[in-house]
């Protein structure tokens, strides 16, 4: 791929494209065109049905188009033609990322393997610095068997094993939804830095807007029944205090009013927790200690492992 720091072509550009479903007469997506930079993060915002998952997927090249065009870093990934590797980032597809949420229900990566193993499976060695970066912003602990944790910390895991090579674009699709809000912030933070350092181009769909403000977010996109209906670049939105509307148009820019969240002190408090348990390491230690004091702190009234007590205790709250 071209030096995208020096690139000179969208991230992203489409035009006038459609999709239909196969075999049916339904239209995900009518007559979106989108001009997207790099450097940029981008929120795509809708109800469910609104056509952002088929998007991603298409930007992906996980689904054909036959209407409209689509370009990638300037490239054209359904256009073939005989010098089609010769053409200005041909290899884009090495470089984008797709992380939906289909990933973390395949019951591969919910057996009995380490997370360690998993990642270097994926190249995790190559990238070993981008890697330990990544687990420390996702707390996630290399030793944890993917069959022994939560939908949650298996959601990381796949963040990690997504994002660990560089990419230049990165599509997320409804992936944080079982993140806590520490963990999303970071990972926020982190996607903004590797678009401010490294120039890649993110477009995240979610429904979780919780600190996703002007410090973040460069576009907002609104699609409903697979129309873009809004597209505004956030220099154009202005947060307000004292007014009545919710949300008005004034001119070229919308004017939102600030709302109460509880989305601060929700991070105040799980960042409290996360420096009291301290490194992963330290909670082995300190989860070790309060197994062995529970193990002293019985006197063997009940467990002791004698028979004739344990099953007078079965009798007495069992009824035998």
């Amino acid at each position: 791929m071209t030096d995208h720091l020096t690139d000179t072509s969208l991230a992203i550009e489409t035009d006038h494209l459609t999709y239909k479903f196969a075999g049916t007469s339904k239209i995900g997506l009518e007559d979106i065109t989108l001009q997207i930079p790099w450097g940029s993060t981008n929120l795509i915002v809708g109800p469910n049905g609104a056509g952002k998952s088929t998007l991603l997927k298409i930007l992906a090249g996980k689904t054909l188009i036959k209407k409209g065009s689509l370009k990638i870093g300037g490239f054209d990934p359904f256009e073939f033609r005989i010098d089609r590797n010769e053409q200005h980032n041909s290899d884009i597809n090495n470089y984008i990322t797709y992380l939906g949420t289909e990933w973390a229900a395949n019951s591969v990566v919910k057996r009995d393997i380490p997370v360690n193993l998993l990642i270097s499976s994926i190249g995790g060695e190559s990238y070993s610095e981008r890697r330990d970066e990544l687990l420390d912003i996702l707390d996630i602990d290399p030793d944890w068997s993917m069959l022994r944790i939560s939908d949650g910390e298996r959601r990381r895991v796949q963040i990690a094993m997504g994002l660990v090579k560089p990419w230049k674009l990165l599509l997320l699709d409804e992936v944080t939804i079982d993140l806590d809000v520490i963990v999303r912030q970071r990972l926020l933070e982190f996607l903004k830095k590797e678009c401010v350092e490294r120039r890649c181009c993110v477009v995240y769909a979610t429904h979780i807007f919780d600190g996703l403000g002007k410090k973040w977010c460069d576009r907002i996109i609104h699609l409903d029944a697979g129309i873009k209906v809004d597209d505004f670049e956030i220099e154009k939105v202005r947060f307000v205090n004292n007014q009545e509307e919710k949300v008005s148009f004034e001119d070229d820019t919308v004017r939102v009013q600030y709302v109460e969240s509880l989305h601060p002190l929700a991070v105040y408090w799980l960042q409290r927790d996360l420096d009291a348990r301290g490194s992963r390491e330290e909670e082995k230690i300190k989860m070790k200690q309060r197994h062995n004091d529970w193990n002293n702190a019985r006197d063997g009234k009940y467990f002791d492992a004698d028979e004739s007590q344990l099953a007078k205790y079965f009798r007495a709250t069992r009824n035998i």
